[in-house]
């Protein structure tokens, strides 16, 4: 092969090496796109025996922080400025979808 054939060779794959890396690059932007999740919130009635930790433990989703954090906004929410719950009552929570 003459040099001209050879650095042909070489910018053809070049460029086709660039468009498989900005390829890949657009497409993980779109996946995490896709996966961002957006907060709402609802309310859950509170049963026998519930307590701020245990609604934390089953409703805290990776997005609310560490459970105190979801602890910490539950309360703020409700205006609750202690850590009692009543069963019976109602209080709102953040979710994720």
């Amino acid at each position: 092969m003459n040099k001209r054939n050879i650095l042909l060779a070489v910018a053809i794959t070049l460029i086709f090496a660039s468009i498989m890396l900005f390829s890949n690059a657009s497409s993980d932007n779109k996946a995490s796109a896709s996966t961002t999740k957006h907060k709402y919130y609802t309310s859950i009635s509170i049963e026998d025996g519930d307590s701020l930790w245990s609604i934390a433990e089953k409703y805290a989703a990776p997005e609310s922080g560490s459970y105190s954090d979801f602890i910490s906004e539950v309360k703020q929410i409700n205006d609750l400025h202690g850590d009692q719950i009543e069963y019976g009552c109602s209080i709102v929570i953040p979710q994720y979808k």
